[in-house]
């Protein structure tokens, strides 16, 4: 068997190129190639059945008023969260390559639009009862209406002569097992009030004057559980040192039977020593790694613990500032906004940043910054009116308990904004004996 000459290929490459291209291709190459024809393939069928199927949903906006006088903590979110998860619907391989299924998103919306301020919930129109049935449950007395699209309302080409915008996305910062800072954390020790991390940002977004709206959305898509908690589980055992044991496929079992075989057959011959349980002293390094870890590592291990115990979606976060040029004020939304997301990092745990190489706006590219830019503020602003979970940068998780912290309806008591969108009075029910006719 001829093997290949590298020296005189290379040499031969410089001469003539097509040649050496065509030895490759004509010697294995061809395989690479089949199997990048058959992926193409495979993505452009899929994107057109899941594009067709995408065109016949029905999608729709509600807008959710809650009453002045609400005292409920994002606990109450949690569970609308939990409840949320009944959405899950995992397609079979004939609804996925034949019809295009795919499991429908929850789109999460605060909206400032010129300081009036709403919470917006984008769903299909199928979904209407699960996510009314989850909100009513916590919130009796809230007030839920179909609203229209209000980002039909700027445009979505840049740049634009009279409008401009600002947008990014927020990524974690370390492996999404580890949490961020969640609610309870900022409750007081002692008092046991909570202070509401959400009010500094309601407090900007109600600042917003005419010709400026400011957009935070929070793409939820439901998942199977098993996946993530089978992650976390085992970094769990990396961080406390537990040993990890490393699955055998089936060849390799195969393969290593007949020499399990013949080891039994020695050991029982007595012509090799015998790996008796009682023959040697087991060391428990796993046992000492916990012994020696600091109060800091436990607390780690058991928020991570904590966050796999709960429902996790995937997610994506994006946050867009669009006005009109002459009263676009960036600095006054963006900065608040990157800071209220900062209050939920942690250096020990979790952190979300803005993500600026890729998609966000970024003001230190060198080459053709301004075409650049642009192309990313089209894509962004596309991307939040389609709310996409696959536009833009990866999703990740996150569990009910830290999308409850980022984001959940105020309490009232703590929140000042005076654009707050709130019902103005309970609802109550008539009384029994109201005579009719």
């Amino acid at each position: 068997m001829e093997f290949l000459d590298i020296t005189s290929f290379l040499e031969s490459a410089g001469t003539n190129p097509f040649g050496a291209m065509w030895f490759l291709f004509s010697h294995g190459g061809w395989i690479v190639f089949i199997i990048l024809i058959i992926w193409i393939a495979k993505e452009i069928w899929l994107s057109h059945v899941v594009g067709k199927d995408v065109a016949k949903k029905e999608w729709m906006l509600l807008s959710i008023s809650i009453p002045r006088m609400t005292e409920q903590t994002p606990r109450a979110v949690e569970n609308i969260f939990a409840h949320f998860a009944g959405s899950h619907s995992p397609a079979s391989g004939m609804e996925k390559w034949f019809h295009g299924k795919k499991q429908e998103t929850i789109s999460m919306e605060i909206v400032s639009i010129g300081g009036n301020v709403q919470f917006i919930i984008r769903t299909i129109r199928g979904f209407r009862d699960l996510i009314e049935a989850s909100i009513y449950a916590q919130y009796p007395d809230a007030e839920i209406a179909e609203v229209e699209d209000y980002t039909n309302n700027v445009p979505a080409v840049y740049p634009d002569p009279e409008w401009d915008l600002f947008g990014v996305e927020m990524i974690p910062v370390k492996p999404d097992i580890y949490p961020i800072r969640t609610y309870p954390e900022f409750e007081d020790r002692v008092s046991g009030e909570f202070k509401d991390p959400q009010a500094v940002l309601l407090e900007s977004f109600s600042r917003l004057g005419p010709g400026e709206q400011a957009w935070y959305q929070i793409v939820l898509l439901p998942i199977e559980q098993q996946a993530f908690r089978t992650k976390a589980e085992g970094y769990v055992k990396k961080l406390m040192g537990e040993p990890i044991p490393v699955k055998v496929s089936v060849i390799e079992k195969i393969l290593s039977a007949p020499f399990q075989l013949l080891k039994i057959i020695l050991e029982t011959a007595s012509i090799i020593p015998s790996d008796a349980p009682g023959d040697k002293k087991e060391d428990n390094p796993f046992a000492a790694k916990i012994m020696r870890m600091s109060p800091g590592e436990r607390k780690v291990v058991e928020a991570v613990e904590n966050k796999n115990s709960k429902i996790v979606y995937l997610c994506k976060i994006r946050f867009v500032y669009v006005a009109k040029k002459e009263v676009m004020q960036k600095k006054r939304i963006v900065h608040p906004f990157i800071g209220y997301m900062k209050q939920h990092n942690t250096n020990d745990m979790q952190s979300l940043k803005p993500e600026s190489k890729r998609v966000g706006m970024n003001g230190t590219l060198i080459f053709f910054k301004d075409k650049r830019n642009n192309a990313r503020k089209c894509r962004l602003i596309n991307a939040y009116k389609t709310r996409s979970d696959w536009v833009g940068t990866p999703v990740f998780h996150m569990n009910i308990e830290e999308l409850a912290t980022l984001w959940h309806f105020p309490i009232t008591g703590q929140v000042k904004a005076p654009q707050l969108q709130k019902t103005e009075a309970k609802r109550s029910e008539p009384p029994a004996n109201l005579p009719f006719g």
